[in-house]
């Protein structure tokens, strides 16, 4: 109510505390969006997935390729022609001749070279797989991270519509000479904060909308509708459980075994290379009649050669040692891997507990205890017995409250799918 001289009574300011701090009502608005849809338009339209596939592609046609023979040579020629005459009549050697030879690698080769190849598919085969986690992940974040914005921002917006009327009351009540100046600052202050605090929030909302729908293959610029809420999580997994599902499910770990046995193929076939190759050739030769009328007989001759692999010291062992050094390289990456995940899952898992628990606090008493401690000081306001600034302080400890537990539970979701991409699995 206003007193005679139109100023509002301190009630008044109370009833908009009040609205401060209190639910929202429920609205109708539009149905959040899953996360599940943005993965499914990133993985379906995504160029990066599209062109390892035709990688994939590339290597399969590579494969049938390799098993395969060299291609066979026809062979046509004069053999033995006089120059003197130039006359196929004259001598008996003299001849027309056409030939065909094959060549034959040493055996296994084609099928090693053919595995090689396989192994190489296999390997491309995890790595897309690998790739689609990561982009799921990435998406999943992005639209944690941006839920936990929007309801920061949510929380700011309800502070600072309330502290633009509180400022407003207390200079009315200034201006006539019923309340302090420093009272007057002391909102404008908060209300200044709110505005900086939402310009901020905003931007980052900006950020994360566009780079989620880049990563979903959707326009930059189309409005992301309401998202759902978070959940506070809590893993059934302990760190032993984890490591288990990454030494099962992770690409990144099979394409690195992948890598290791086809350096054993790589070692095979470095070792074949020393190993001839043989040549068949078979060539049919006609004959012409002799001068006098007499006819020659055609001529079949047949040949096999091969090569002589002498040089084995310059070339056939250091590509066993080069092939050797890759297949240790391929090992080392992996142990390396293993070192880094096992690190990565309890560091993850020690970021989840602190996260969650700080949730729940947040949630179950933080949040109820402000609130309680805003109901308490505002009726001694009401009463005169409490200064403004202390009711300012408890309208700022609750909403600092939910913002922080909005932060929080963003932060757990965030953690729990960074150990998704970890372990190569989503985690129920």
């Amino acid at each position: 109510m206003r007193n005679g001289k139109g100023i509002m009574a301190p009630g008044r300011i109370l009833f908009l505390l009040l609205a401060a701090v209190l639910p929202l009502k429920a609205v109708a608005e539009e149905v959040p969006l899953p996360v599940s849809r943005y993965v499914e338009s990133a993985l379906a339209d995504n160029p990066s997935l599209e062109s390892m596939r035709e990688r994939i592609r590339m290597k399969e046609n590579a494969a049938i390729k390799a098993g395969a023979l060299d291609d066979p040579k026809l062979r046509f020629g004069i053999v033995n022609l006089p120059t003197q005459s130039w006359d196929f009549r004259e001598e008996d050697m003299t001849g027309k001749e056409i030939g065909i030879s094959q060549m034959f690698p040493w055996p296994g080769m084609r099928k090693t070279r053919e595995e090689m190849v396989l192994r190489e598919k296999e390997e491309a085969e995890f790595v897309l797989e690998e790739m689609r986690n990561t982009l799921r992940s990435e998406i999943k974040m992005t639209y944690s991270e941006l839920a936990s914005v929007r309801k920061q921002i949510e929380a700011v917006r309800r502070s600072q519509d309330v502290l633009k009327d509180i400022v407003g009351i207390t200079e009315e009540v200034y201006a006539v000479g019923k309340g302090s100046q420093p009272d007057v600052l002391r909102g404008q202050l908060e209300y200044g904060r709110m505005r900086e605090m939402r310009i901020g929030l905003e931007n980052r909302e900006h950020v994360l909308s566009v780079r989620l729908n880049t990563l979903a293959a959707l326009p930059a610029d189309r409005p992301v509708p309401p998202l759902e809420d978070l959940p506070e999580i809590a893993l059934p997994y302990g760190q032993a459980d984890l490591v288990g599902i990454y030494e099962a499910e992770r690409p990144a770990r099979k394409a690195l075994q992948a890598r290791g046995h086809r350096g054993d193929s790589s070692i095979r076939m470095a070792n074949l290379a020393g190993r001839p190759e043989f040549e068949v050739s078979v060539s049919y030769m006609q004959r012409d009649a002799m001068p006098d009328g007499t006819k020659r007989s055609d001529m079949v001759s047949s040949m096999v050669t091969m090569s002589l692999p002498i040089w084995r010291n310059g070339k056939t062992e250091p590509g066993i040692r080069e092939m050797e050094a890759e297949k240790r390289m391929a090992g080392r990456e992996l142990a390396n891997l293993d070192l880094e995940t096992s690190n990565s899952i309890g560091r993850s898992l020690a970021t989840m507990k602190s996260r969650r628990e700080a949730a729940v606090l947040y949630r179950t008493t933080l949040i109820p205890q402000a609130e309680q401690s805003f109901q308490a000081t505002a009726e001694s306001y009401r009463v005169g017995k409490t200064d403004f600034p202390m009711l300012m302080d408890s309208v700022m400890a609750i909403l600092s409250f939910r913002r922080e537990y909005a932060a929080t539970v963003g932060d757990l979701n965030v953690e729990k799918t960074r150990l998704e991409a970890t372990v190569g699995k989503e985690l129920e």
